[in-house]
Protein backbone atom coordinates (compact mmCIF):
# COMPACT_ATOMS: atom_id res chain seq x y z
CA UNK A 1 0.00 0.00 0.00
CA UNK A 2 1.69 3.36 -0.95
CA UNK A 3 1.85 5.44 2.11
CA UNK A 4 0.52 8.92 1.13
CA UNK A 5 1.62 12.67 2.76
CA UNK A 6 -0.40 14.29 6.13
CA UNK A 7 -0.70 17.14 4.09
CA UNK A 8 -2.63 15.06 0.91
CA UNK A 9 -4.53 13.36 3.37
CA UNK A 10 -5.83 16.43 5.54
CA UNK A 11 -6.08 18.52 1.81
CA UNK A 12 -8.26 15.59 0.53
CA UNK A 13 -10.48 15.58 3.52
CA UNK A 14 -10.91 19.32 3.61
CA UNK A 15 -12.11 19.15 -0.48
CA UNK A 16 -14.42 16.54 0.59
CA UNK A 17 -15.90 18.92 3.55
CA UNK A 18 -16.01 21.63 0.90
CA UNK A 19 -17.99 19.84 -1.87
CA UNK A 20 -20.39 18.54 1.40
CA UNK A 21 -20.91 22.10 2.72
CA UNK A 22 -21.83 23.70 -0.67
CA UNK A 23 -24.17 20.85 -1.56
CA UNK A 24 -25.73 21.54 1.63
CA UNK A 25 -25.89 25.47 0.67
CA UNK A 26 -27.72 24.45 -2.32
CA UNK A 27 -30.18 22.28 -0.49
CA UNK A 28 -30.98 25.32 2.09
CA UNK A 29 -31.55 27.71 0.15
CA UNK A 30 -33.54 26.22 -2.28
CA UNK A 31 -35.25 25.22 0.77
CA UNK A 32 -35.81 28.83 1.71
CA UNK A 33 -37.20 29.77 -1.77
CA UNK A 34 -39.85 26.82 -1.92
CA UNK A 35 -40.46 27.33 1.82
CA UNK A 36 -40.75 30.74 2.81
CA UNK A 37 -44.63 31.36 3.04
CA UNK A 38 -44.19 28.53 5.27
CA UNK A 39 -41.51 29.95 6.94
CA UNK A 40 -43.08 32.90 7.31
CA UNK A 41 -46.40 31.30 8.81
CA UNK A 42 -44.12 29.44 11.24
CA UNK A 43 -42.86 32.82 12.47
CA UNK A 44 -46.26 34.59 12.55
CA UNK A 45 -48.04 31.95 14.60
CA UNK A 46 -45.32 32.11 17.27
CA UNK A 47 -46.75 33.18 20.64
CA UNK A 48 -45.26 33.36 24.26
CA UNK A 49 -46.30 29.71 24.64
CA UNK A 50 -42.53 27.88 24.90
CA UNK A 51 -44.13 23.96 23.03
CA UNK A 52 -44.94 26.19 19.85
CA UNK A 53 -41.47 28.08 20.33
CA UNK A 54 -40.00 25.00 20.22
CA UNK A 55 -42.08 23.26 17.55
CA UNK A 56 -41.46 26.61 15.06
CA UNK A 57 -37.55 26.17 15.90
CA UNK A 58 -37.72 22.67 15.00
CA UNK A 59 -39.51 22.98 11.57
CA UNK A 60 -38.08 25.72 10.43
CA UNK A 61 -34.57 24.19 10.54
CA UNK A 62 -36.20 20.67 9.36
CA UNK A 63 -37.70 23.09 6.38
CA UNK A 64 -33.95 25.08 5.45
CA UNK A 65 -31.41 22.51 6.95
CA UNK A 66 -28.86 24.69 8.98
CA UNK A 67 -28.56 25.38 12.79
CA UNK A 68 -26.24 27.83 12.18
CA UNK A 69 -28.91 29.63 9.62
CA UNK A 70 -32.07 29.83 11.96
CA UNK A 71 -29.35 30.84 15.14
CA UNK A 72 -28.55 33.91 12.78
CA UNK A 73 -32.13 34.67 11.78
CA UNK A 74 -32.63 34.74 15.83
CA UNK A 75 -30.38 37.11 16.78
CA UNK A 76 -31.58 39.84 13.68
CA UNK A 77 -35.00 39.23 14.60
CA UNK A 78 -34.13 39.88 18.32
CA UNK A 79 -31.62 42.90 17.46
CA UNK A 80 -34.75 44.27 15.75
CA UNK A 81 -37.29 43.46 18.65
CA UNK A 82 -39.36 40.96 16.70
CA UNK A 83 -39.25 38.22 19.09
CA UNK A 84 -38.97 38.61 22.87
CA UNK A 85 -35.98 36.73 24.32
CA UNK A 86 -37.98 34.21 25.83
CA UNK A 87 -39.47 33.30 22.31
CA UNK A 88 -35.77 33.51 20.77
CA UNK A 89 -35.09 30.75 23.79
CA UNK A 90 -37.86 28.25 23.04
CA UNK A 91 -36.58 28.75 19.46
CA UNK A 92 -33.56 28.29 19.62
CA UNK A 93 -34.06 24.87 21.79
CA UNK A 94 -36.10 23.50 19.03
CA UNK A 95 -33.51 24.34 16.57
CA UNK A 96 -31.37 21.65 18.08
CA UNK A 97 -33.61 19.17 17.98
CA UNK A 98 -34.08 19.99 14.44
CA UNK A 99 -30.59 19.86 13.49
CA UNK A 100 -30.12 16.60 13.76
CA UNK A 101 -32.64 15.82 10.96
CA UNK A 102 -29.32 16.01 9.03
CA UNK A 103 -27.52 12.85 10.95
CA UNK A 104 -30.59 10.98 10.13
CA UNK A 105 -30.31 11.67 6.76
CA UNK A 106 -26.60 10.80 6.67
CA UNK A 107 -27.33 8.14 8.47
CA UNK A 108 -30.58 5.96 6.64
CA UNK A 109 -29.20 6.61 3.25
CA UNK A 110 -25.58 7.65 3.43
CA UNK A 111 -23.98 4.83 4.87
CA UNK A 112 -26.93 2.29 3.66
CA UNK A 113 -27.03 2.62 0.13
CA UNK A 114 -24.39 3.20 -2.52
CA UNK A 115 -25.23 6.45 -3.15
CA UNK A 116 -23.15 6.75 -5.91
CA UNK A 117 -24.98 4.79 -8.34
CA UNK A 118 -28.23 7.16 -8.15
CA UNK A 119 -26.37 10.91 -7.58
CA UNK A 120 -25.77 11.54 -11.62
CA UNK A 121 -29.21 10.50 -12.78
CA UNK A 122 -29.93 12.96 -9.63
CA UNK A 123 -27.69 15.61 -11.25
CA UNK A 124 -29.20 15.02 -14.78
CA UNK A 125 -32.55 15.45 -13.85
CA UNK A 126 -32.07 18.25 -11.81
CA UNK A 127 -29.87 19.89 -14.84
CA UNK A 128 -33.39 20.62 -17.22
CA UNK A 129 -35.43 22.07 -13.90
CA UNK A 130 -32.28 24.67 -13.73
CA UNK A 131 -33.78 26.03 -17.26
CA UNK A 132 -37.81 25.50 -16.89
CA UNK A 133 -39.41 29.56 -16.37
CA UNK A 134 -40.60 30.02 -12.92
CA UNK A 135 -38.74 30.11 -9.65
CA UNK A 136 -40.35 27.00 -8.58
CA UNK A 137 -38.80 24.99 -10.68
CA UNK A 138 -35.43 26.02 -10.62
CA UNK A 139 -35.60 25.77 -7.09
CA UNK A 140 -36.67 22.32 -6.99
CA UNK A 141 -33.59 21.49 -9.32
CA UNK A 142 -31.20 23.21 -7.05
CA UNK A 143 -32.08 21.00 -4.35
CA UNK A 144 -32.03 17.90 -6.21
CA UNK A 145 -28.09 18.96 -6.81
CA UNK A 146 -27.59 20.13 -3.60
CA UNK A 147 -28.60 16.65 -2.56
CA UNK A 148 -26.43 15.35 -5.00
CA UNK A 149 -23.44 17.13 -3.92
CA UNK A 150 -24.42 16.62 0.06
CA UNK A 151 -24.39 12.77 -0.60
CA UNK A 152 -21.41 13.13 -3.33
CA UNK A 153 -19.52 14.96 -0.80
CA UNK A 154 -19.90 12.16 2.46
CA UNK A 155 -19.12 9.56 -0.72
CA UNK A 156 -15.71 10.86 -1.22
CA UNK A 157 -15.46 11.70 2.40
CA UNK A 158 -15.46 8.26 3.23
CA UNK A 159 -13.29 7.17 -0.03
CA UNK A 160 -10.68 9.59 0.77
CA UNK A 161 -9.71 8.36 4.35
CA UNK A 162 -6.67 6.08 4.35
CA UNK A 163 -6.53 2.84 5.67
CA UNK A 164 -6.09 2.32 9.59
CA UNK A 165 -2.65 0.92 8.93
CA UNK A 166 -0.75 1.23 11.78
CA UNK A 167 1.64 3.19 8.96
CA UNK A 168 -0.51 5.47 8.45
CA UNK A 169 -0.08 9.66 9.94
CA UNK A 170 -3.10 10.41 10.20
CA UNK A 171 -4.23 7.57 12.27
CA UNK A 172 -1.21 7.68 14.56
CA UNK A 173 -2.57 11.08 15.20
CA UNK A 174 -6.13 9.94 16.55
CA UNK A 175 -4.78 6.78 17.83
CA UNK A 176 -2.67 8.97 20.17
CA UNK A 177 -5.34 10.94 21.55
CA UNK A 178 -6.92 7.28 22.10
CA UNK A 179 -4.21 6.36 24.03
CA UNK A 180 -5.11 9.10 27.03
CA UNK A 181 -7.68 6.59 28.75
CA UNK A 182 -11.12 8.47 29.47
CA UNK A 183 -9.65 11.46 29.35
CA UNK A 184 -9.29 10.83 25.66
CA UNK A 185 -13.06 11.69 25.48
CA UNK A 186 -12.16 15.25 26.42
CA UNK A 187 -10.17 15.31 24.21
CA UNK A 188 -11.99 14.52 21.20
CA UNK A 189 -14.76 16.92 22.36
CA UNK A 190 -12.57 19.87 22.33
CA UNK A 191 -11.51 18.62 18.63
CA UNK A 192 -15.04 18.69 18.20
CA UNK A 193 -15.75 21.55 19.71
CA UNK A 194 -12.25 23.52 17.50
CA UNK A 195 -13.16 21.89 14.20
CA UNK A 196 -16.74 23.30 14.38
CA UNK A 197 -15.39 27.07 15.22
CA UNK A 198 -13.39 26.62 12.13
CA UNK A 199 -15.64 25.54 9.59
CA UNK A 200 -19.11 27.18 11.58
CA UNK A 201 -21.13 24.13 10.00
CA UNK A 202 -21.83 21.50 12.84
CA UNK A 203 -23.57 19.31 10.21
CA UNK A 204 -20.09 19.12 8.35
CA UNK A 205 -18.26 18.32 11.14
CA UNK A 206 -20.69 15.42 12.03
CA UNK A 207 -20.90 14.20 8.86
CA UNK A 208 -17.06 13.94 9.39
CA UNK A 209 -17.82 11.95 12.87
CA UNK A 210 -19.61 9.40 11.37
CA UNK A 211 -16.96 8.82 8.66
CA UNK A 212 -14.12 8.63 11.21
CA UNK A 213 -16.76 6.73 13.38
CA UNK A 214 -17.62 3.94 10.63
CA UNK A 215 -13.57 3.55 9.25
CA UNK A 216 -12.34 2.68 12.68
CA UNK A 217 -10.48 5.73 13.00
CA UNK A 218 -12.09 6.38 16.46
CA UNK A 219 -14.64 4.41 18.04
CA UNK A 220 -18.23 5.08 19.43
CA UNK A 221 -17.68 6.95 22.61
CA UNK A 222 -14.96 9.16 20.97
CA UNK A 223 -17.43 9.86 18.70
CA UNK A 224 -20.10 10.61 20.77
CA UNK A 225 -17.93 12.83 22.39
CA UNK A 226 -16.64 14.84 19.69
CA UNK A 227 -20.47 15.36 19.08
CA UNK A 228 -20.84 17.05 22.35
CA UNK A 229 -18.34 19.25 21.58
CA UNK A 230 -19.71 20.24 18.13
CA UNK A 231 -23.04 21.00 19.74
CA UNK A 232 -20.93 23.30 21.73
CA UNK A 233 -19.20 24.89 18.66
CA UNK A 234 -21.89 25.52 16.89
CA UNK A 235 -22.98 28.15 18.90
CA UNK A 236 -20.06 30.39 17.94
CA UNK A 237 -22.27 31.64 14.98
CA UNK A 238 -24.76 33.33 16.84
CA UNK A 239 -21.98 34.91 19.31
CA UNK A 240 -20.42 36.12 15.80
CA UNK A 241 -23.77 37.65 14.80
CA UNK A 242 -24.34 38.98 17.92
CA UNK A 243 -20.63 40.77 18.48
CA UNK A 244 -22.50 44.49 16.89
CA UNK A 245 -26.16 43.69 17.76
CA UNK A 246 -27.95 44.87 21.13
CA UNK A 247 -27.97 43.15 24.58
CA UNK A 248 -31.20 41.76 23.54
CA UNK A 249 -29.53 39.86 20.81
CA UNK A 250 -26.18 39.15 22.78
CA UNK A 251 -28.64 37.63 25.84
CA UNK A 252 -29.63 35.00 23.06
CA UNK A 253 -26.30 33.84 21.98
CA UNK A 254 -24.95 34.01 25.56
CA UNK A 255 -28.24 31.91 26.15
CA UNK A 256 -27.53 29.01 23.34
CA UNK A 257 -23.54 28.59 24.75
CA UNK A 258 -25.03 27.94 28.40
CA UNK A 259 -27.98 26.19 26.97
CA UNK A 260 -25.44 23.66 25.44
CA UNK A 261 -22.72 23.97 27.96
CA UNK A 262 -24.76 22.62 30.16
CA UNK A 263 -25.96 20.08 28.38
CA UNK A 264 -22.46 19.03 27.76
CA UNK A 265 -21.68 18.79 31.56
CA UNK A 266 -24.85 16.49 32.56
CA UNK A 267 -24.07 14.44 29.58
CA UNK A 268 -20.43 13.78 30.20
CA UNK A 269 -21.72 12.61 34.56
CA UNK A 270 -23.08 10.02 32.67
CA UNK A 271 -21.76 9.30 29.64
CA UNK A 272 -21.07 5.82 29.93
CA UNK A 273 -24.48 5.10 30.38
CA UNK A 274 -26.08 7.37 28.05
CA UNK A 275 -23.49 6.06 24.98
CA UNK A 276 -23.71 2.29 25.95
CA UNK A 277 -27.88 2.69 25.85
CA UNK A 278 -27.38 4.37 22.45
CA UNK A 279 -25.11 1.70 21.16
CA UNK A 280 -27.58 -1.03 22.68
CA UNK A 281 -30.85 0.48 21.07
CA UNK A 282 -28.67 0.99 17.64
CA UNK A 283 -28.07 -3.27 17.46
CA UNK A 284 -30.99 -4.34 18.75
CA UNK A 285 -32.63 -1.80 15.95
CA UNK A 286 -30.33 -3.27 13.09
CA UNK A 287 -30.69 -6.95 13.78
CA UNK A 288 -34.75 -6.47 14.28
CA UNK A 289 -35.36 -4.81 10.90
CA UNK A 290 -33.66 -4.83 7.25
CA UNK A 291 -30.74 -2.05 8.50
CA UNK A 292 -27.55 -3.92 7.79
CA UNK A 293 -25.06 -4.12 11.27
CA UNK A 294 -22.67 -1.67 8.86
CA UNK A 295 -24.75 1.12 9.96
CA UNK A 296 -25.09 0.17 14.02
CA UNK A 297 -22.13 2.90 14.69
CA UNK A 298 -23.69 6.00 12.65
CA UNK A 299 -27.31 4.97 13.52
CA UNK A 300 -26.07 4.40 17.35
CA UNK A 301 -24.64 8.10 16.55
CA UNK A 302 -28.02 9.49 15.42
CA UNK A 303 -29.45 8.48 18.44
CA UNK A 304 -27.10 9.79 21.03
CA UNK A 305 -27.14 13.30 18.76
CA UNK A 306 -31.33 12.94 19.28
CA UNK A 307 -31.71 11.81 22.65
CA UNK A 308 -29.28 14.49 23.76
CA UNK A 309 -30.67 17.26 22.39
CA UNK A 310 -34.02 16.01 23.05
CA UNK A 311 -33.61 15.33 26.79
CA UNK A 312 -31.43 18.77 27.07
CA UNK A 313 -34.67 20.22 25.96
CA UNK A 314 -37.05 18.92 28.38
CA UNK A 315 -34.69 19.35 31.19
CA UNK A 316 -34.58 23.47 30.39
CA UNK A 317 -38.01 23.81 29.10
CA UNK A 318 -39.30 24.00 32.44
CA UNK A 319 -36.50 26.63 33.81
CA UNK A 320 -36.73 29.43 30.73
CA UNK A 321 -38.16 31.89 32.81
CA UNK A 322 -35.40 31.58 35.43
CA UNK A 323 -33.02 30.86 32.62
CA UNK A 324 -33.81 34.13 31.11
CA UNK A 325 -33.51 35.57 34.45
CA UNK A 326 -29.96 34.77 34.85
CA UNK A 327 -29.07 35.84 31.40
CA UNK A 328 -30.41 39.20 32.21
CA UNK A 329 -28.30 39.41 35.18
CA UNK A 330 -25.17 38.21 33.24
CA UNK A 331 -25.88 41.03 30.69
CA UNK A 332 -28.25 43.49 32.84
CA UNK A 333 -30.81 46.11 31.04
CA UNK A 334 -29.35 49.66 30.28
CA UNK A 335 -31.83 52.34 30.67
CA UNK A 336 -31.75 53.36 27.06
CA UNK A 337 -32.42 49.21 26.07
CA UNK A 338 -35.55 49.77 24.64
CA UNK A 339 -34.82 52.22 22.05
CA UNK A 340 -31.49 50.49 20.93
CA UNK A 341 -33.67 47.96 19.02
CA UNK A 342 -32.84 48.13 14.97
CA UNK A 343 -32.82 46.16 11.98
CA UNK A 344 -29.32 44.85 11.53
CA UNK A 345 -28.24 42.58 8.81
CA UNK A 346 -26.29 39.95 9.59
CA UNK A 347 -24.86 37.49 6.78
CA UNK A 348 -23.83 33.89 7.61
CA UNK A 349 -20.73 32.33 6.48
CA UNK A 350 -21.75 29.91 4.34
CA UNK A 351 -25.39 30.12 3.47
CA UNK A 352 -27.59 32.72 2.15
CA UNK A 353 -30.81 33.59 4.27
CA UNK A 354 -31.90 35.60 1.33
CA UNK A 355 -35.45 34.40 1.58
CA UNK A 356 -36.17 34.74 5.15
CA UNK A 357 -33.98 38.27 5.12
CA UNK A 358 -36.75 39.41 2.78
CA UNK A 359 -39.48 38.00 5.22
CA UNK A 360 -38.04 40.29 8.25
CA UNK A 361 -37.68 43.68 5.84
CA UNK A 362 -41.78 42.69 5.51
CA UNK A 363 -42.41 42.55 8.76
CA UNK A 364 -40.27 46.01 9.82
CA UNK A 365 -41.74 47.81 6.50
CA UNK A 366 -45.07 46.72 7.92
CA UNK A 367 -44.19 48.07 11.47
CA UNK A 368 -43.34 51.30 9.54
CA UNK A 369 -46.66 51.63 7.68
CA UNK A 370 -48.68 51.28 10.85
CA UNK A 371 -45.98 54.28 12.47
CA UNK A 372 -46.75 56.54 9.83
CA UNK A 373 -50.57 55.78 10.43
CA UNK A 374 -49.96 56.29 14.07
CA UNK A 375 -48.37 59.54 13.27
CA UNK A 376 -50.96 61.16 10.80
CA UNK A 377 -53.58 59.92 13.80
CA UNK A 378 -52.41 62.52 15.87
CA UNK A 379 -53.36 65.09 13.17
CA UNK A 380 -56.73 65.35 13.94
CA UNK A 381 -56.03 65.93 17.46
CA UNK A 382 -53.24 68.31 16.71
CA UNK A 383 -55.66 70.62 14.98
CA UNK A 384 -58.67 70.86 17.55
CA UNK A 385 -56.84 70.96 20.80
CA UNK A 386 -57.26 74.34 22.66
CA UNK A 387 -55.42 73.62 25.83
CA UNK A 388 -51.52 74.84 25.13
CA UNK A 389 -50.11 72.07 27.22
CA UNK A 390 -51.73 69.51 25.52
CA UNK A 391 -50.96 71.16 22.12
CA UNK A 392 -47.22 70.74 22.53
CA UNK A 393 -47.37 67.53 24.32
CA UNK A 394 -49.26 66.48 20.97
CA UNK A 395 -46.30 68.39 19.03
CA UNK A 396 -43.56 66.51 20.52
CA UNK A 397 -45.05 63.56 19.65
CA UNK A 398 -45.41 64.21 15.99
CA UNK A 399 -41.55 65.56 16.05
CA UNK A 400 -40.43 62.52 17.66
CA UNK A 401 -42.25 60.53 15.06
CA UNK A 402 -40.70 61.95 12.06
CA UNK A 403 -37.14 61.44 13.78
CA UNK A 404 -38.34 57.95 13.93
CA UNK A 405 -39.59 57.63 10.54
CA UNK A 406 -35.94 59.18 9.37
CA UNK A 407 -34.07 56.24 11.46
CA UNK A 408 -36.51 53.43 9.81
CA UNK A 409 -35.89 54.65 6.58
CA UNK A 410 -32.53 54.96 6.84
CA UNK A 411 -32.38 50.95 8.86
CA UNK A 412 -34.42 49.33 6.15
CA UNK A 413 -33.07 50.19 3.10
CA UNK A 414 -29.69 49.81 4.40
CA UNK A 415 -30.72 46.56 5.22
CA UNK A 416 -32.46 45.45 1.74
CA UNK A 417 -29.63 47.02 0.06
CA UNK A 418 -27.58 44.49 1.55
CA UNK A 419 -29.77 41.93 0.68
CA UNK A 420 -29.80 43.16 -2.41
CA UNK A 421 -25.99 42.62 -2.54
CA UNK A 422 -26.24 38.72 -3.02
CA UNK A 423 -27.55 36.86 -6.02
CA UNK A 424 -31.27 37.10 -6.19
CA UNK A 425 -33.78 35.25 -8.27
CA UNK A 426 -35.98 37.38 -10.31
CA UNK A 427 -39.19 37.48 -8.18
CA UNK A 428 -36.62 38.42 -5.08
CA UNK A 429 -35.07 41.59 -7.37
CA UNK A 430 -38.56 42.54 -7.90
CA UNK A 431 -39.77 42.18 -4.43
CA UNK A 432 -36.58 44.09 -3.06
CA UNK A 433 -36.79 46.91 -5.48
CA UNK A 434 -40.73 47.04 -4.57
CA UNK A 435 -39.39 47.54 -0.70
CA UNK A 436 -37.22 50.10 -1.83
CA UNK A 437 -39.81 52.26 -3.44
CA UNK A 438 -42.40 52.01 -0.15
CA UNK A 439 -39.81 52.97 2.15
CA UNK A 440 -39.12 56.03 -0.01
CA UNK A 441 -42.84 56.72 0.00
CA UNK A 442 -43.17 55.96 3.39
CA UNK A 443 -40.82 58.33 4.57
CA UNK A 444 -42.74 60.72 2.65
CA UNK A 445 -45.87 59.94 4.10
CA UNK A 446 -44.41 61.11 7.29
CA UNK A 447 -42.75 64.45 5.72
CA UNK A 448 -46.67 65.78 4.70
CA UNK A 449 -47.44 64.67 8.53
CA UNK A 450 -44.32 67.18 9.60
CA UNK A 451 -45.37 69.66 6.84
CA UNK A 452 -48.93 69.56 8.22
CA UNK A 453 -47.91 69.66 11.49
CA UNK A 454 -46.15 73.54 10.71
CA UNK A 455 -49.66 74.46 9.09
CA UNK A 456 -51.35 74.05 11.83
CA UNK A 457 -48.77 75.59 13.95
CA UNK A 458 -48.44 78.54 11.92
CA UNK A 459 -52.45 79.12 11.66
CA UNK A 460 -52.62 79.18 15.07
CA UNK A 461 -49.70 81.34 15.63
CA UNK A 462 -51.51 83.84 12.46
CA UNK A 463 -55.05 83.29 14.80
CA UNK A 464 -56.83 81.99 11.96
CA UNK A 465 -59.45 79.69 13.84
CA UNK A 466 -61.54 77.41 11.54
CA UNK A 467 -65.10 77.34 11.81
CA UNK A 468 -66.63 74.23 12.90
CA UNK A 469 -67.96 73.83 9.43
CA UNK A 470 -64.66 73.95 8.21
CA UNK A 471 -63.46 71.55 10.57
CA UNK A 472 -66.15 69.00 9.92
CA UNK A 473 -65.06 69.21 6.47
CA UNK A 474 -61.14 68.76 7.07
CA UNK A 475 -62.32 65.80 9.18
CA UNK A 476 -64.12 64.06 6.18
CA UNK A 477 -60.92 63.91 4.20
CA UNK A 478 -58.88 62.75 7.26
CA UNK A 479 -61.36 59.86 7.46
CA UNK A 480 -60.90 59.19 4.14
CA UNK A 481 -56.99 59.31 4.47
CA UNK A 482 -57.08 57.26 7.61
CA UNK A 483 -59.51 54.66 5.28
CA UNK A 484 -56.47 54.82 2.61
CA UNK A 485 -53.66 54.09 5.43
CA UNK A 486 -55.72 51.16 7.11
CA UNK A 487 -55.64 49.64 3.50
CA UNK A 488 -52.12 50.20 2.85
CA UNK A 489 -50.82 48.02 6.39
CA UNK A 490 -53.76 45.78 5.42
CA UNK A 491 -52.05 45.38 1.85
CA UNK A 492 -48.63 45.17 3.46
CA UNK A 493 -49.51 42.17 6.04
CA UNK A 494 -50.18 39.75 3.09
CA UNK A 495 -48.10 38.68 0.47
CA UNK A 496 -46.89 41.24 -2.25
CA UNK A 497 -49.08 40.28 -5.46
CA UNK A 498 -51.10 42.15 -8.04
CA UNK A 499 -54.95 42.43 -7.82
CA UNK A 500 -54.89 44.19 -4.61
CA UNK A 501 -55.59 47.66 -6.12
CA UNK A 502 -59.13 47.84 -6.18
CA UNK A 503 -59.83 49.46 -3.05
CA UNK A 504 -57.00 51.13 -2.45
CA UNK A 505 -57.64 53.04 -5.87
CA UNK A 506 -61.42 53.79 -5.16
CA UNK A 507 -60.43 55.67 -1.96
CA UNK A 508 -57.62 57.29 -3.17
CA UNK A 509 -60.44 58.70 -6.19
CA UNK A 510 -62.62 59.77 -3.57
CA UNK A 511 -59.65 61.57 -1.54
CA UNK A 512 -58.83 64.01 -4.97
CA UNK A 513 -62.75 64.39 -5.50
CA UNK A 514 -63.73 65.63 -1.94
CA UNK A 515 -59.82 67.72 -2.52
CA UNK A 516 -61.31 69.69 -5.20
CA UNK A 517 -64.67 70.03 -4.05
CA UNK A 518 -63.31 71.45 -0.79
CA UNK A 519 -61.17 73.33 -2.42
CA UNK A 520 -63.63 75.15 -4.95
CA UNK A 521 -66.03 75.55 -1.57
CA UNK A 522 -62.76 76.96 0.45
CA UNK A 523 -62.29 79.58 -3.35
CA UNK A 524 -66.19 80.65 -3.25
CA UNK A 525 -66.11 81.52 0.34
CA UNK A 526 -63.21 83.85 -0.34
CA UNK A 527 -65.22 85.45 -3.28
CA UNK A 528 -68.12 85.77 -1.33
CA UNK A 529 -66.41 87.18 1.92
CA UNK A 530 -67.85 84.67 4.25
CA UNK A 531 -64.05 84.02 5.45
CA UNK A 532 -60.89 86.02 5.42
CA UNK A 533 -58.04 85.33 2.84
CA UNK A 534 -55.46 84.37 5.28
CA UNK A 535 -58.15 81.56 6.99
CA UNK A 536 -58.57 80.30 3.56
CA UNK A 537 -54.49 79.82 2.88
CA UNK A 538 -54.46 77.21 5.42
CA UNK A 539 -57.45 75.53 5.03
CA UNK A 540 -56.26 74.76 1.22
CA UNK A 541 -52.85 73.83 1.91
CA UNK A 542 -54.09 71.40 4.97
CA UNK A 543 -56.26 70.26 2.11
CA UNK A 544 -53.57 69.65 -0.81
CA UNK A 545 -51.49 68.34 1.72
CA UNK A 546 -53.64 65.62 2.64
CA UNK A 547 -54.06 64.90 -1.06
CA UNK A 548 -50.75 64.55 -1.62
CA UNK A 549 -49.89 62.33 1.30
CA UNK A 550 -52.83 59.87 -0.17
CA UNK A 551 -50.35 60.08 -3.10
CA UNK A 552 -47.60 58.43 -1.34
CA UNK A 553 -49.97 55.79 0.16
CA UNK A 554 -51.23 55.08 -3.53
CA UNK A 555 -47.91 54.37 -4.58
CA UNK A 556 -47.29 52.10 -1.51
CA UNK A 557 -50.22 49.94 -3.18
CA UNK A 558 -49.14 50.10 -6.46
CA UNK A 559 -45.49 48.81 -5.22
CA UNK A 560 -47.10 46.05 -3.12
CA UNK A 561 -48.70 45.28 -6.39
CA UNK A 562 -45.64 45.44 -8.74
CA UNK A 563 -46.09 41.71 -9.69
CA UNK A 564 -49.25 43.57 -12.17
CA UNK A 565 -48.76 43.12 -15.98
CA UNK A 566 -46.97 46.07 -16.65
CA UNK A 567 -49.84 47.29 -18.86
CA UNK A 568 -51.93 46.85 -15.80
CA UNK A 569 -49.64 49.53 -14.01
CA UNK A 570 -49.94 51.75 -16.84
CA UNK A 571 -53.45 52.15 -17.26
CA UNK A 572 -54.04 52.59 -13.56
CA UNK A 573 -51.67 55.35 -13.38
CA UNK A 574 -53.34 56.65 -16.16
CA UNK A 575 -56.75 56.42 -14.52
CA UNK A 576 -55.16 58.57 -11.55
CA UNK A 577 -53.81 61.68 -13.31
CA UNK A 578 -56.97 61.68 -15.54
CA UNK A 579 -58.97 62.37 -12.17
Amino acid sequence: MVKTPLILDILSILGTLALFLFGMKLMSESLQRLSGRRLRNIFSGIASNRVKAISAGLLVTALIQSSSAVTVILVSFINAGLFSLTQGLGIMMGANIGTTITAWLITLFGFRFEFTIVLLPLLGLSLPLLFFPGMRSRSVGEFLMGLALFFLGLQFMKDALPGTGGDQALFSIISGIKSQGDSSYLLFALAGLIITLIIQSSSATIALTFVLCNAGYIDFNAAAAMILGENLGTTVTANIAAIFANRAAKRLALGHTLFNLFGLIWAFLFFGFFTRVSYDVAVSISTRTSLTGEIANPLGLSIFHTGFNLLNTILLVGIIPYFKKLLETIIPYQASEKSSYRLRYFKSRFISLNEVDLLQAKEEILNFGKHVSYMFNLIPQYLTEKREQKFLKIQKKIIKCEDQADQLDRDITEYITKIAENGLTKISSRKVRAMLKIVDDMESIADQCIRMERTIRNKNDAKAWFTQEMRDELFSLFDLVKQSLDTMNENLSHDYRPGILAKATEIELKINELRDKLININKQRIDEGEQNYKRGIYYAELCIQCEKLADHVINVNQAIASNARPSDRFNINLTLRQE
